[in-house]
């Protein structure tokens, strides 16, 4: 009976932990600092290709941010020299700016 007890006990207090842990992720992510500023324009290199064209463009993908998240277009792209085949990899790949 102590045994069960115990497995019970345990069990219960695995879930109360993963809840805590589960409730300070989402309170952290609420008042994280943006580490991007709204107005501001960026040039993201990290996890881009390499240009075919780069006597023509310009390397990374270019964005700015609006609402504290980064957001780019493929006429900002070509705006600011950039490849547009570049950016439309980069968005395939990654999912962390909006077009």
């Amino acid at each position: 009976m102590t045994s069960i007890v115990l497995i019970i006990f345990t069990a219960w207090l695995v879930i109360v932990v993963i809840t805590i842990f589960q409730w300070i992720k989402l309170i952290y992510k609420l008042f994280k600092p943006s580490i991007f500023e709204d107005g501001y324009n960026y040039i993201i290199i990290d996890g881009t290709e390499s240009t075919k064209n780069p006597s023509k463009y310009s390397e990374g993908v270019f964005a700015w941010c609006e609402g504290g998240k980064l957001k780019t277009s493929e006429e900002y792209q070509i705006e600011n020299g950039g490849d547009p085949i570049v950016l439309k990899k980069y968005l395939l790949k990654n999912r962390k700016i909006t077009a």
